[in-house]
């Protein structure tokens, strides 16, 4: 139970905050008018003097367990402490006393005078407005992005990264619901393909038109463009010739991405906290779909915030939890793997090596590029691995896909360094991949066995020299 003693303005407001959250609260105050308004509003009111040890005693204080002194003034802060304590010797009860103070140089004087906390309300409300600055940052944003779309003449490609992941489909997702409540048309566009479960599953829940690269014309189909969840031409399907509208995205700068009218380029877990926000302030209304989706991205992509996740995705999360079906979050988190994949996965088992951390494994020919990605997530899980590196056969060529869970690295920038002059490849921090073509090894493609080994002089053994977990042979 808590007693709240003298109910000003502040007061008020936590009695009101209290009683919604259907705690006990009883009020002494010794204003007759204010006793009546507060009893009109059903409050349990003592019409008293709280610094009269008598009047104390006559309310449930020996119920009470936290007792508040919210008078601005420092002399009946000081008397109703005076007061309490001598209560609670007297009753042998011992309640928390909590008291205010209206600046901090009152603070220790009130400690000293027997409060156990001392609320000082000058700096309430600084901190008030320091958790709220990031929520006014992306009020602001918003307003600023609806501004500039609705200048927009005509339709808007919403280009993914390619081979799109849950953060880019889902972001892309979010972006075109927001555009369409501001009256724009718009396309989502990749280029790649989609064949991870989990991606599959989102597209299919999300029932998203996403059109390929390649069966679209960019200049003669659209006027605007938006790069989301990728800032640079390398990553997506946008020609280098035509300059982005928009770019939304969640990583890092690089001196390579691209430029557009309209950027936010923010350092957060995952691009579809920034669309959520875009959505939340724009009073728009998310399905049950979407912000299941949603949600699902930005779990995927700080790992169950485990990695990069900042303040503004855990407010995130929680503004879209009471949206979200937590069947279909479930069913999103751990789709059904297909026997290709589930084989892949056991060769990757069978032939992964690991030395200081660093995990390698061929796995040969593969029929789905994407469960090479799939294997590298699931050794990772492996005791002792703070790297998973994989690589298999698919047609023409060796693809390659890594993790990390070492923050030293940068993953998609070794694996540029290491492999770019093969194929290409490149990354995030936390997550790269790439594709070499078959050509590019000096072995008879034919002789499988020693493709195989060429693979591992190429990629394997010179993934661990870089890291220094095997000498180098030159």
């Amino acid at each position: 139970m808590y007693l709240i003693l003298g109910c000003g303005d502040l007061g008020y407001a936590l009695a009101e905050n209290l009683k919604e959250s259907e705690e006990e609260v009883q009020i002494v105050e010794r204003n007759s008018d204010k006793v009546r308004q507060l009893e009109n509003r059903d409050f349990d009111v003592f019409e008293g003097d709280f610094t009269s040890v008598e009047d104390l005693k006559e309310t449930d204080v020996e119920d009470v367990e936290v007792v508040m002194i919210l008078s601005p003034n420092l002399q009946t802060v000081e008397d109703g402490i005076f007061a309490i304590n001598q209560v609670k010797m007297d009753l042998d009860i011992d309640p928390i006393v909590i008291a205010r103070a209206t600046d901090s140089i009152l603070k220790s004087e009130i400690l000293d005078r027997g409060a156990d906390e001392v609320v000082v309300t000058s700096e309430m409300f600084a901190d008030y407005v320091h958790d709220r600055f990031q929520e006014f940052r992306e009020r602001i944003k918003e307003k600023k992005l609806r501004e500039f779309v609705q200048g927009i003449d005509g339709k808007l490609a919403i280009v993914l990264q390619d081979n799109p992941d849950p953060d880019s489909i889902a972001g892309g997702d979010g972006l075109k619901t927001y555009f369409e409540h501001l009256g724009v048309d718009s396309d989502l566009v990749f280029s790649g393909r989609i064949g991870h479960q989990q991606n599959r599953a989102l597209v299919n829940t999300l029932e998203s038109e996403m059109k390929r690269a390649e069966d679209v014309d960019f200049e003669q189909d659209y006027s605007a463009y938006a790069m989301v969840d990728v800032s640079t031409y390398g990553n997506c399907s946008l020609p280098e010739d035509i300059s982005p509208t928009i770019i939304v995205d969640h990583h890092a700068y690089t001196s390579s991405r691209a430029e557009a009218e309209y950027e936010d380029i923010v350092n957060v877990g995952a691009t579809a906290t920034i669309v959520t926000n875009y959505l939340k302030y724009s009073d728009i209304e998310i399905d049950e779909e979407l912000a299941t989706s949603l949600t699902f991205a930005i779990l995927t992509d700080t790992m169950n915030f485990t990695r990069g996740a900042t303040s503004l995705d855990f407010s995130t999360l929680e503004y879209l939890l009471p949206f979200i079906s937590n069947e279909l979050l479930q069913t999103l988190q751990s789709p059904p793997l297909s026997a290709d994949t589930m084989e892949v996965i056991r060769k990757a088992i069978r032939s992964s090596r690991i030395k200081n951390g660093y995990l390698i494994s061929n796995v040969g020919e593969v029929k789905n590029r994407d469960a090479v990605a799939q294997a590298a997530d699931y050794l990772l899980r492996r005791e002792g691995t703070l790297t998973s590196l994989v690589y298999g056969i698919e047609d023409e060529y060796v693809y390659i896909s890594a993790r990390t869970k070492d923050v030293r690295l940068h993953i998609g920038k070794t694996l540029e360094e290491l492999y770019g002059g093969l194929g290409s490849a490149g990354g995030h921090p936390t997550i790269g991949g790439g594709r070499i073509p078959l050509d590019a090894f000096d072995a008879d493609q034919d002789n499988m066995q020693a493709l195989r080994g060429e693979m591992d002089r190429a990629i394997g053994r010179k993934f661990w020299e870089a890291f220094g977990a095997l000498k180098s042979e030159r």
